[in-house]
């Protein structure tokens, strides 16, 4: 590492960008120039943490599998089942190696959940079958059979299932703790309050419009989708318990089931506009609304929507741990996928949504338990590792800022050197073109801290400071991460500019 001086008689004045929030495609990039609190305009395979660092992504390990995974879900806090592309259709495999060759179409979408020790997987139109660990098998109710759902959660020790052709603005339930037994397979005459029985939204919601999604919002509120709204349900073991939520004010639909997770004590989903929460009222504790997340970055999010054929082909999974939400944009007729990731920062009260995007093994689907994430590839599934891990294959980072004018957008300034404030291992490469397009130069960085603090006396080496003699009125820099297995964050990179 080699440092870089200035005359003692020469004045100069840095100009300092760190805070980074992520990306924003709501303003020019020519008008993005902040300094602190410093939007981007990529971040590919990285991320901005909560102190404003610029991170890499972790590290992540082939699991199990060689084929496009389609769907993924946990049957266990260590084992996985899921549907994979092979051949002519959708095969479903375990990694207790139980298989099912070529049970769906190759374009199906399929949803699941989890109930009574069982992986329950279904798509439209299509039988539903179940995974206990031993064997994959049909569900057996008659009526399950004919229905033949698109969605399906579970609430309060019960199935609930929508997205059903000729019905679709009903929701079916099945008995309590029964997942084989749906209203069409009760007696008629049954009284029994724990039976199976559906609820119907058709005069709702005011529109010709049927059920995208179902989700449970605070173990007993059921949600129910549609294009433009969304419904709530308080639902009980005892049927004569449901009711309809008359407090819930959420204006909003929802485009895909699988895009649904659980957050916390907020439900997030994908509209046709963003990224949305559901969420209860701090002020009175009733209310029940939602609201946007997504609104600085409009135009990359329908941008990456008009990459996918169909909407329901978009998935995502909330990292608990990490506290991320990663959304799957699947292009069409293609391996390829872009993944949308949403970091919530909680540091110092409401959540403030910093986003990134990855395209790191063409990642189309995922699935969190206990602490794991996975996700499901073209390539099979993937352990994601934690981001200090020096296991697995590395992804490299790329950030691009948007033009920076060190001041005045007029004027054309003489620079001297670049500081750039980097810990972790690995290389970065650095370059940069002005507002006439051309490149006007290139450094590398090479990062390494493992030596750090072994002896006492020995500071940080963080601070890496280049000669940087150019001229131009504003430039736009990128930053490009090559090797390295471990940590490797950006904290912040200043410009020295002659005065």
């Amino acid at each position: 590492m080699s440092s870089f001086r200035s005359s003692p008689g020469l004045k100069l004045k840095p100009f300092p960008f760190g805070e980074f929030q992520g990306l924003d495609s709501s303003r020019d990039i020519t008008a993005l120039d902040t300094g602190r609190q410093q939007h981007l305009v990529k971040l590919n395979n990285g991320y901005c943490d909560w102190r404003g660092q610029m991170v890499r992504e972790p590290t992540c390990s082939q699991r199990v599998g060689q084929n496009l995974v389609t769907h993924i879900n946990f049957i266990s806090k260590d084992k996985l089942a899921w549907a994979e592309r092979s051949g002519s259709g959708i095969s479903f495999k375990s990694e207790n190696d139980h298989a099912l060759a070529n049970i769906y179409p190759s374009n199906a979408n399929i949803a699941s959940t989890v109930f009574n020790q069982r992986v329950h997987f279904l798509a439209r139109a299509l039988r539903s079958y179940y995974y206990d660990g031993t064997a994959w098998q049909a569900n057996s109710s008659p009526a399950l059979n004919l229905l033949r759902p698109a969605h399906i959660t579970s609430i309060q020790r019960r199935v609930a299932v929508a997205g059903i052709t000729g019905k679709e603005t009903q929701i079916h339930l099945s008995r309590v703790d029964q997942d084989q037994i749906f209203p069409d397979d009760e007696d008629a005459g049954s009284t029994n309050v724990l039976r199976a029985a559906y609820i119907d939204l058709a005069n709702l919601t005011g529109k010709a419009d049927g059920v995208t999604g179902l989700a449970t919002f605070e173990t007993n509120r059921l949600v129910a989708f549609t294009s433009d709204k969304a419904l709530l349900y308080r639902v009980d073991p005892d049927i004569n318990n449901w009711t309809l939520d008359e407090r819930a004010n959420i204006n909003i639909g929802c485009i895909s089931h699988n895009t649904i997770q659980a957050a916390g004590t907020d439900v997030l989903f994908c509209s046709r506009s963003g990224i949305h929460s559901i969420k209860r009222s701090i002020d009175n504790g009733i209310m029940v609304y939602s609201y946007s997340l997504s609104d600085k970055i409009d135009i990359l999010y329908r941008n990456l929507l008009k990459t996918v054929e169909n909407f329901e082909d978009i998935s995502a999974v909330f990292n608990q741990d990490e506290a991320q939400y990663h959304v799957f944009f699947p292009q069409a007729n293609s391996s390829l996928c872009t993944r949308l990731t949403l970091s919530l920062n909680v540091e110092g009260g409401e959540p403030q949504p910093k986003f990134s995007t990855g395209t790191f093994l063409n990642a189309r689907c995922g699935a969190f338990l206990a602490g794991q994430l996975v996700f499901g590839t073209p390539g099979g599934v993937y352990d994601v590792n934690k981001v200090e891990s020096e296991e697995g294959i590395t992804p490299e980072m790329e950030v691009v800022t948007p033009f920076l004018w060190h001041g005045s957008t007029s004027d054309t300034k003489d620079t001297h050197s670049i500081i750039l404030q980097a810990s972790g291992k690995g290389t970065i490469i650095m370059d940069a073109k002005d507002d006439a397009g051309r490149i006007i130069g290139e450094l590398r960085f090479e990062v390494d801290d493992s030596d750090d603090n072994q002896f006492e006396g020995v500071p940080l080496s963080r601070q890496y400071e280049r000669a940087w003699q150019h001229r131009y009125r504003g430039a736009m820099y990128r930053f490009r991460t090559v090797g390295g297995s471990s940590l490797l964050r950006i904290t912040g990179f200043a410009i020295t500019v002659k005065q």
